[in-house]
């Protein structure tokens, strides 16, 4: 299965070599329609810090609107502790909570984590839960739950141990959890809801395979593939556009787009073999990872690419993109360290560091703060770190 598992706290400094010639025939790679020059460089601005316990890495993964952000710190080897900034103030969550995404009202889900096992939980309006499992056995490690998105309307969906010992894609409702199903094979995982209820994730087939999914009118649907063997979705916007991955006849991997019954192949960068959906938006747009002989990024939006120039000819690693159309990722600068950077209608903005040499942003809200981690100068371990508009 693939896994629905992310790094607690990382930097994004990518080393992606083709590992054989680059196909400039390959008849889905496709040149940013956007430009040939490089857009404007803004200058850097000023990041802010979420300081936490000393010597623990930091990292801010999801906020609001309102200003409520979520985020980390890894305090030792089995244990996070889970917190949540406002307006200066901060709160942690109860217990080893890790907190992995956040509704449009500000309602928080993830997974505590334990010697036991992770078990899914939400926070919402202050009162923080344990969400229960669908079943599991007394093995070690045979209880498991993890939620990894939330909707508008509160539906929780992640992924949960089961009775027979396989983990299956699961929704909560309030406290209730639904299983809901696989394709066939053993194994499922749910990625994303979106506040129509329509729940994507990848699930195994009855011949092994791994195929991406959508969930509506109470049973799964499989989305196919490239042409390859394999295919997982990644998000889903309130239209019903599905985004993922998958193997293509040639053996390479591509992003794609699924509605209404068609899957598109979004292609690639001219010079890349390979590509991979980030992050789609209410407004239709696709961030995408296309990579090969090096890591850049694309906006896919109706057929149009539009590439995300860097600084120099470094390399560009996508990580979040909001309705407004604003995208976050890190970028390689000439001397080698990565940063943060925020990028709207064409202008990328070297988001810098907190001192240091290094950061990475790893989401931005819908007005537009970039969430991420920075290291300072008196420090090489990262502290959680936004920056403004």
């Amino acid at each position: 299965m693939v896994s629905d598992r992310q790094p607690v706290a990382r930097f994004a400094v990518v080393a992606a070599a083709s590992s054989g010639p680059v196909d400039l025939s390959n008849p889905t790679s496709t040149d940013a329609s956007a430009t040939t020059a490089r857009p404007p460089w803004q200058a850097r601005p000023a990041a802010t810090a979420v300081t936490g316990p000393p010597g623990a890495p930091g990292l801010l993964v999801c906020g609001d609107a309102s200003g409520l952000l979520a985020g980390l710190w890894q305090s030792g080897r089995h244990r996070v502790d889970g917190f949540l900034w406002q307006a200066g103030t901060v709160r942690r969550l109860p217990g080893s909570s890790r907190p992995i995404a956040m509704s449009s009202l500000g309602v928080v889900v993830g997974e505590m984590i334990g010697r036991q096992g992770p078990q899914a939980f939400r926070w919402s309006y202050g009162i923080h839960s344990a969400l229960p499992s669908l079943g599991g056995t007394d093995i070690p490690g045979g209880h498991f739950s993890i939620a990894v998105s939330v909707n508008g309307l509160g539906l929780v969906a992640g992924s949960s141990s089961t009775d027979s010992g396989d983990r299956h894609a699961c929704l909560w409702r309030e406290h209730i959890s639904e299983d809901l199903g696989t394709l066939g094979g053993p194994e499922s995982s749910a990625a994303a809801v979106n506040d129509l209820g329509l729940v994507v994730g990848t699930s195994q087939t009855r011949s092994g395979a791994d195929h991406a999914f959508v969930w509506s009118d109470r049973r799964m649907h499989d989305l196919g593939t490239l042409g390859g063997t394999w295919s997982s979705a990644s998000g889903v916007n309130n239209a019903g556009l599905v985004i993922g991955s998958s193997g293509t006849a040639d053996d390479r991997t591509h992003a794609f787009c699924w509605q209404n019954g068609i899957m598109t192949d979004l292609g690639t960068l001219v010079g890349d073999e390979h590509s991979e959906a980030v992050a789609v938006n209410n407004a239709g747009q696709v961030l995408v990872r296309s990579y090969g002989g090096g890591v850049r990024a694309f906006l896919w939006s109706g057929g149009d690419l539009t590439e995300i120039h860097g600084f120099g000819e470094g390399w560009v690693d996508p990580a979040g993109l909001n309705d407004s159309g604003v995208v976050c990722g890190t970028v390689e600068l000439p001397t080698g360290d990565g940063h943060a950077f925020r990028w709207r209608h064409g202008v990328v903005t070297d988001l810098g560091t907190l001192g240091g040499r290094q950061s990475s942003a790893s989401h931005v809200t819908a007005g537009g703060v970039v969430l991420g981690e920075a290291v300072s100068v008196s420090s090489p371990v990262p502290h959680a770190a936004f920056w403004t508009p």
